[in-house]
């Protein structure tokens, strides 16, 4: 449950993020923070993907 709740918080946050673009001029640093957001999100996936110690190696 606690990560479909993160995973709605992210998409509120590229949504808000679409919709500056959208209505008004695209600025480097908010291009940046949201590609640096989307990286972060992503790597804590991978993180909590990974293969714990004492996993299958199947």
């Amino acid at each position: 449950m606690a990560a479909a709740s993160l995973g709605v918080a992210l998409l509120v946050v590229l949504a808000a993020y679409a919709y500056a673009v959208a209505t008004g001029p695209a600025v480097v640093g908010g291009i940046v923070a949201a590609v640096a957001l989307v990286g972060i999100a992503g790597t804590g996936l991978l993180y909590a993907w990974r293969a714990v110690t004492g996993a299958s190696s199947e």
